[in-house]
């Protein structure tokens, strides 16, 4: 399926990201009253980053994806595991009526048209279900991102990481699908090989579609910067969560 935000040339760089914390999901499930053996959708599910947390959870999980590499790389890194992968996207997700105890969104539902995807989330809960949207977020005051971020913004002046970085607390509530917005956050270090960050990077959709010509020379001036082999990476998951409203 063709999207907008297509990762069919990036997908075999996207499982170089760092996964969420564990530390995180496991509050939210908590705080979504998530039990072993429960129903949940993971929309946008990619490679399978937020997939792999759930199942680990205990979750019995239908992940779509409308890209098919990273559906692709999401089926193998979820073999034998109960998990169903089907094709889809936010507003369209093709899964059953009042079904999911609850509804993920792993650093996709920046690129969906929110209320309309916000609606097709109310359409496969059940009554009191909860919805979550995640991202994790780089610490750009660490000295090696701040680098980063300098050479990002030499080459774009105006680079913007929109919707990923903006908190969306406003556009659950103003939906009136769902009550008690909450925010949940976890810090945590990724030890990477420099060789994973440089392809993490490589796979960064936003950075991409912004930079034009100059991707491949601000790829090549990060991987100049990072002299070690093993780096820690600075991360906070962060996390909205709210359930359904049944009044409506």
């Amino acid at each position: 399926m063709k999207t907008e935000w297509d990762y069919t040339d990036r997908a075999h760089t996207y499982d170089a990201r760092a996964d969420y914390s564990d530390e995180a999901i496991r509050k939210l499930l908590m705080a979504l009253n998530c039990e072993q053996g429960d129903k949940v959708a993971d929309i946008g599910a990619g490679t399978g980053k937020l997939t792999k947390l759930l199942l680990a959870a205990g979750m019995e999980v239908s992940a779509v994806e409308p890209n098919d590499n990273m559906r692709m790389y999401g089926k193998k890194n979820t073999e034998g595991q109960s998990v169903e992968w089907s094709e889809g996207v936010g507003e369209s997700n093709g899964l059953p009526n009042k079904t999911y105890a609850a509804a993920f969104f792993g650093s996709s539902f920046n690129v969906v048209d929110q209320n309309a995807t916000l609606l097709e989330t109310k359409r496969i809960l059940k009554p009191g279900g909860g919805f979550a949207c995640m991202w994790n977020h780089r610490d750009i005051n660490d000295p090696l991102q701040s680098d980063i971020e300098r050479i990002i913004a030499k080459r774009i002046p105006d680079y913007n990481y929109g919707l990923r970085r903006q908190d969306p607390t406003s556009v659950i509530e103003n939906s009136g699908l769902f009550d008690n917005v909450e925010h949940l956050a976890e810090s945590f270090i990724v030890q990477m090989k420099r060789e994973e960050i440089i392809a993490a990077w490589r796979s960064h959709d936003t950075l991409f579609r912004q930079a034009g010509d100059a991707f491949s020379e601000i790829i090549w001036e990060i991987e100049s910067l990072i002299d070690a082999d093993i780096v820690d990476v600075p991360y906070t998951t962060r996390i909205w969560l709210a359930s359904l409203n049944n009044a409506r």
